[in-house]
């Protein structure tokens, strides 16, 4: 009985020391990252059991560091003969991808391995195969100066340093990984011209390239996790990166902003999602300040030359109608008159068009006044009443049950901003068909809505719908396309008015045309400058 007893102390003793090295050997793969620190407690644990050497080699290429050949196995040893054998490596890196486990208690019986005459060799060895997650990553091996019996408690040890090992491969092998895509990234974002900034779900600041510290003059890191508030002074932008469109939401939101010293940036943000889930946006500001500097100059010489051509055409016109007065004219003579007081009328139209986009785009002229929204309506259906009786098209109103209130804008510009929607839904509807202008009361402003019925407008006009002189590929007859200008006017009426107009449609089954205004305008818009 006492020596069962003693050989139950021994065994647990032994068991305890297996135990604690295996604690050992964890704690130091979770310590590091760096392979070569995190393989060492493997390896001096190996040599526990009377080893002359504990090896680990490594597929080439397996960890990607920059000190390794990547047409070279990766090699580590310890002990006192830990490079008397590693001639073997090779070897035993090949057959542990085909065996899982390989256990030479005499090397000289099995002709497994080759060995170079006159070279040292092992009398016995034993190797385990590293994997992780179905992934080789090389071999684990011991070698023996001595014939060893090896017994299952050391063959299974061996085999859970092997998976230790293998856990310290692949940890190093994702951070190398990680490390290298960060400094690819941090790299590409320091070469962009472009400003980027990235935040987080709680709208504080996550990354800045140097672009961008140097446009909105931040320091390198230092703001780096801080309230975006508290380092970005243009509010515009402040506002654009935070989420106001919900979680989950991919649409990309753009608005220009107006730096200190005048430069004009173009910013777009798109949020980032993980599993559905907004966690984040990243905003990228493109230098739009040459290309606003010639939209202004084109449209001066625009409207210079539009100033130009008022008193010619008027020549023209008054002209061309005097001449049935000098004298008797035939009916060939009274129709090309016509005609060219037709042309005149037509140009005289553009010209003014492009004035009064010019005076509005200026911000000329704006005389707010608290405007009843049930006359505005009123007064354009009732003055395109004929147009749209003329070709047979039943134009409607639709106004909120209870009291509308009012708006506070220039009468003449919401009228005309509402005419030009009203007039262009019924030029590019087919006859019979349905145009119908409905007004909806929200907390902070007025929509208004143009429904028709018509041909409706490509996805691919729909981003340039707005632009000055664009006509679309599908609207309607020749003789009833316009300057395209129409909508130009009403996007600067409601962006001078603080507001913003937008259109939706469905090609084959019609339109349907916004105009949104607040109720009341900022101070500054009186200026010039809508807040």
């Amino acid at each position: 009985m006492g020596r069962a007893f003693e050989q139950m102390r021994v065994s647990l003793k032994a068991r305890l020391d297996e135990l604690n090295r295996l604690l050992v050997v964890s704690q130091g793969v979770a310590s590091s990252l760096e392979f070569s620190e995190a393989i060492q407690p493997v390896l001096e644990s190996a040599l526990g059991s009377g080893a002359s050497s504990a090896r680990v080699v490594l597929v080439p290429g397996m960890v990607p560091d920059l000190e390794w050949a990547a047409s070279t196995p990766a090699r580590f040893g310890a002990g006192a003969a830990q490079n008397l054998y590693q001639n073997l490596d090779e070897q035993i890196l090949n057959l542990s991808r085909q065996q899982d486990r390989l256990v030479l208690s005499n090397t000289n019986r099995p002709r497994l391995l080759n060995f170079i005459p006159g070279a040292p060799r092992p009398e016995s060895l034993m190797a385990v195969a590293l994997k992780h997650e179905n992934q080789y990553y090389g071999a684990l091996w011991v070698a023996y100066d001595q014939p060893h019996a090896f017994s299952e408690e050391e063959v299974r040890f061996l085999v859970t340093l092997g998976g230790q090992a293998a856990l310290a491969a692949a940890n190093a092998r994702l951070f190398l990984n990680a490390e290298i895509g960060r400094k690819r990234l941090e790299s590409i974002l320091a070469s962009t011209p472009d400003p980027v900034l990235v935040t987080d779900e709680n709208e504080r600041l996550l990354l800045a390239n140097p672009a961008a510290w140097q446009v909105l003059g931040l320091g390198a890191e230092t703001y780096e996790g801080q309230p975006l508030d508290q380092i970005i002074s243009v509010r515009s932008l402040v506002e654009l990166l935070r989420s106001e469109n919900g979680d989950g939401a991919r649409e990309k939101q753009m608005v220009e902003v107006v730096l200190p010293g005048g430069r004009v940036f173009l910013a777009s943000a798109t949020p980032v999602l993980a599993e559905g889930q907004r966690v984040g946006r990243v905003c990228v500001l493109r230098d739009v300040t040459h290309f606003k500097e010639i939209d202004a100059l084109k449209s001066e010489f625009v409207s210079t030359v539009s100033h130009d051509l008022r008193s010619p055409l008027t020549l023209m016109r008054g002209y061309a109608s005097m001449l049935e007065m000098v004298g008797q004219l035939n009916d060939q003579q009274i129709s090309y008159v016509r005609k060219i007081v037709s042309g005149v009328e037509s140009m005289s139209r553009l010209v003014n068009n492009l004035l009064d986009l010019g005076r509005i785009e200026a911000g000329v002229g704006l005389q707010l006044e608290m405007v009843p929204v049930v006359d505005v309506v009123e007064r354009v259906v009732s003055a395109l009443q004929l147009q749209a009786s003329q070709k047979r098209i039943q134009l409607t109103s639709e106004l909120p049950a209870h009291t509308v209130p009012l708006v506070e804008a220039d009468q003449a510009l919401l009228q005309q901003a509402l005419h030009n929607l009203v007039e262009n839904a019924i030029k590019y509807t087919k006859p019979d068909g349905k145009v119908l202008v409905r007004v909806q009361v929200q907390p902070v402003g007025v929509v208004f809505q143009v429904i028709d019925n018509g041909s409706g407008i490509s996805p691919m006009d729909m981003p340039r719908l707005f632009e000055k002189f664009y006509r679309g590929a599908q609207q309607g007859p020749k003789e009833e396309r316009g300057t395209g200008l129409g909508l130009a006017i009403v996007k600067s009426i409601a962006e001078r008015h603080g507001g913003r107009a937008w259109a939706e449609s469905q090609l084959g089954k019609g339109s349907t045309f916004y105009l949104a205004l607040p109720l009341k305008q900022p101070k500054k818009s009186v200026e010039g400058v809508a807040q």
